[in-house]
């Protein structure tokens, strides 16, 4: 029983080693994601939400109104409100609905003292553009009012001076002649109102915000979107940088949206269009969650696109074919539902990559679980209806841009790494080009060298079977006494043939068998012509000669100068013909022929041939050519076909 307790003791103890051996291996991964996770938390929590996301209130002293009301207008004129019906509000906020046109929105204020600066009053009313009357005086209004084609300019948050000379000491009462169309809503809050410089500074920040913010925002987004444009050109398939392009146009549209006071299109148009970009910005948060993840998912991204299609089709039915209040809640409740399907879709996404902790884009990855959180924000607040603070919308594009500076500065970095591992490898190329040239210029000398000894090889066994053996029978004549000075005389002409053949092989004539032939020739015709024979050369130079090294040239010299020493001696003749050209029926190969017209030699034509045509046949059959004797009572032919490309 200790046995098999220990026996699984070990193998209990094995599993928890292969289990935390590789977390280990992964804490110093683990740690630098986390440092990059905690960096970029604090960073948005302290510094970037504070920022973008203010209170829903102000907190500073105002002055409270009192009496709001409201009322339908024929026209956008002061006149018109003397003749209006208003109707008391009694909570605030509030709003009206559910038509387009135009509304008139008033209350009243008390003032102990009329400050020395006048009032400042920053409107916080939801109109498409109004303007604004104290005490009957007009104040503010920029734009025009008059539909159909009135301006935007209700998009912005301004504080306007109201002057000393404007305002009563007790009792005075503020006007708002507002417009819409294509939003049925007209919203109504409490006025922020109080002594000028103070609503100023205090108001300074939201401002910033609603106007010069933006055009920030539209400036930094539109460089995202072109940067991330050009690098996917550049790297052909990049989809990370393709879906951040497509997400920086979209928000940057969207930003743009809030400061576009005047298109050239309005009503349910203008809010289609609006719907449309936030569609399909939320589509791309998707798109690019997707492509960054390690493992993209190709078939999911079109049933994406659907869902988008679906979308924006039921948002566009909504806004033209309901009546203009239904309508706009509808289209809205399909961008909401819509919207928090693909925020759950893009968190969900973004999970699912860091489900083996093997996530090494340290900042993006970072940037991307901030999303998370985010989106997840976002929906609660939206599911249960508490106060929406905007942590996923209104920080949507410092999302982009700083996954765009993480985008390219890891880029950058991986540039400078190709760069120094080019540089190393072309070091190490250089290094190596180096040594192979030193090993080169030695195998050239070794084979040079080698060359030179199998030279010396084939010159002594030259040496040795041809003169030698010419040699050898000379003496062996001598030494015998039996030799006639015919015998001596043939002797000395055999040693220098074969003397010429070797200076012959050692020159530039053995690099070639033409070269060779040629030499060939010059030597044959004066010895011919003093043995009394006549010579008859024919060479056309179409035939495909064998590509033969010195010693085959040799070989091929050899059988020549047999063949025709043999002709001379016995044929008893008076002509010989030379013949190189083609084999008859193969063009591919090469016979040279060499004839003459004596009476032939009785021994070939039985097949029973002397010690010189054995010779001649075994030098043949050496360099893989095929040797033939033909002889009858006109004369004899000694053939020597070769292979047109033999080595």
């Amino acid at each position: 029983m200790r046995i098999l307790s220990g026996a699984g003791q070990d193998v209990e103890k094995e599993m928890i080693r292969q289990k935390i051996i590789p977390i280990l291996h992964k804490m110093p991964h683990l740690l630098r994601l986390a440092i990059a996770v905690i960096f970029v938390q604090l960073l948005f929590w302290l510094l970037i939400k504070p920022a973008v996301i203010g209170t829903p209130s102000p907190g500073f002293e105002t002055i409270d109104g009192y009496d709001y009301a409201e009322a339908r207008l024929k026209e956008p004129t002061f006149a018109a409100v003397d003749s209006a019906k208003f109707a008391a509000i009694d909570d605030m906020p509030a709003w009206h609905c559910c038509e387009t046109g135009y509304r008139a929105f008033r209350y009243s204020f008390e003032l102990d003292e009329v400050p020395e600066k006048g009032l400042g009053l920053s409107p916080h009313v939801r109109a498409d553009n109004f303007s604004i009357y104290v005490n009957g005086n007009f104040i503010a209004g920029t734009g025009r009012l008059e539909l159909p084609d009135h301006t935007y300019d209700g998009l912005y948050r301004k504080t306007y001076h109201i002057p000393v000379d404007a305002v009563n000491k007790g009792a005075n009462q503020v006007t708002f002649i507002m417009v819409r169309d294509g939003i049925p809503y007209f919203d109504y809050f409490a006025p922020i109102l109080g002594e000028y410089s103070h609503i100023q500074s205090n108001m300074a920040h939201t401002e910033f915000l609603t106007e010069g913010y933006s055009y920030a925002l539209i400036a930094a987004i539109a460089m995202v979107a072109l940067f991330s444009f050009i690098f996917f050109l550049i790297s052909g398939r990049d989809y990370g940088a393709l879906w951040l392009f497509l997400l920086a146009v979209a928000l940057a549209g969207i930003s743009h949206y809030y400061v576009w006071t005047d298109p050239p299109f309005g009503g349910q148009a203008r809010f289609a269009y609006f719907c449309a970009l936030t569609l399909f910005a939320n589509f791309a948060w998707f798109g690019w969650a997707n492509a960054w993840s390690r493992d993209r998912i190709r078939w999911i991204m079109p049933l994406a696109f659907l869902v988008f299609v679906c979308a924006l089709f039921a948002v566009v039915y909504c806004l033209y074919n309901l009546p203009i209040g239904a309508g706009y809640d509808r289209a809205g409740e399909v961008l909401f539902y819509t919207g928090i399907a693909f925020s759950g879709a893009t968190g969900a996404r973004l999970i699912w990559n860091f489900r083996d902790l093997r996530e090494d884009r340290y900042l993006e990855a970072a940037i991307a679980l901030l999303l998370v959180s985010l989106l997840a924000l976002q929906v609660i607040t939206e599911m249960t209806d508490a106060l929406n603070m905007g942590y996923a919308s209104r920080t949507q594009p410092f999302l982009i841009i700083g996954i765009a500076i993480a985008f390219f500065a890891r880029r950058v970095t991986l540039f400078r790494t190709s760069a120094q591992i080019n540089d190393l490898l072309q070091a190490q190329l250089d290094e190596r080009t180096g040594e192979l040239a030193v090993a080169h210029d030695r195998e050239k000398r070794l084979v040079r060298q080698q060359a030179l000894d199998e030279e010396r090889q084939r010159i002594m066994r030259d040496m040795h079977d041809g003169l030698g053996s010419h040699l050898m029978s000379m003496m062996m004549m001598a030494k015998r006494g039996n030799g006639e000075y015919s015998d001596y005389a043939d002797g000395l002409q055999s040693v220098i043939d074969e003397m010429r053949l070797m200076i012959d092989s050692m020159d530039s004539v053995g690099e070639s068998l033409r070269a060779a032939l040629t030499v060939f020739k010059k030597r044959i015709v004066p010895r011919a012509q003093e043995a009394g024979f006549a010579v008859n050369w024919s060479d056309d130079g179409t035939a495909i000669l064998p590509q033969y090294n010195p010693r085959q040239i040799l070989q091929v010299f050899r059988i020549l100068q047999e063949a025709l020493t043999n002709a001379l001696k016995h044929s008893g003749g008076d002509t010989i013909d030379v013949t190189i050209g083609a084999a008859p029926g193969n063009p591919n190969t090469t016979q040279i022929t060499i004839a003459d017209n004596g009476g032939g030699i009785a021994q070939a034509a039985s097949g029973r041939s002397g010690r010189g045509l054995r010779n001649m046949r075994a030098r043949a059959t050496g360099i893989e050519a095929e040797f033939d004797i033909v002889s009858s009572d006109d004369g004899t032919r000694v053939l020597l076909t070769m292979a047109g490309h033999a080595e």
